[in-house]
């Protein structure tokens, strides 16, 4: 009898005890058991993220820290990079471990040309503490907005002038795209 190919799914524990073990030139993260390498960012994915970025710097420092692409855990067994993750402020700045999924009061992810677009938002939803998500489409020019409510979909799908927002701090689809996507 033959035995079928399996892939190994990692736990987060073998992937850091991996970690030191892979190329250092690429970025990595582990997703639903996956290790992936990351792609470099692309000028409007890196633009994206940075817009947003800037925009939350006027968050209340002693209640948030804004997270751009690092280390989120999130439970089963996945520890992705979210573009930007809004966290509780910690005054150790997660320097002794990483945030998780309870820190975390916003997570962002910009696509552009992603492999499995909605596999890490699922991820981040079935996880069930983090209250709120959005991932920017880059080439259909929206955004989805995504609660442990539907962990398979997004519960709304936002266009042109439609407005979202998080603690104060306002944004609609077309000055998203208009700012960063000029030409």
């Amino acid at each position: 009898m033959a035995i079928a190919y399996q892939p190994h799914r990692f736990s987060r524990a073998e992937y850091y005890a991996i970690a030191d073990s892979l190329d250092p030139s690429l970025r990595y993260e582990l997703v639903n058991g996956t290790i992936y390498a990351m792609s470099p960012a692309k000028p409007a994915h890196a633009g994206v993220v940075t817009f947003f970025a800037n925009r939350f710097r006027g968050l209340d420092a002693a209640k948030y820290l804004i997270r751009m692409q690092e280390t989120l855990e999130i439970e089963p067994d996945s520890s992705p990079q979210p573009d930007i993750a809004i966290v509780a402020f910690r005054d150790d700045y997660y320097g002794a471990s990483h945030p998780n999924g309870s820190d975390a009061a916003l997570v962002i992810e910009v696509g552009d040309t992603e492999r499995k677009p909605r596999e890490k938002m699922r991820d981040y939803m079935r996880d069930g503490r983090i209250p709120t998500a959005w991932r920017i489409d880059i080439p259909n020019r929206r955004v989805e907005l995504w609660e442990p409510s539907d962990v398979e979909h997004p519960i709304q799908l936002l266009h042109g002038s439609d407005a979202f927002g998080f603690v104060g701090v306002s944004f609609t689809v077309d000055e998203v795209f208009g700012t960063v996507l000029k030409r």
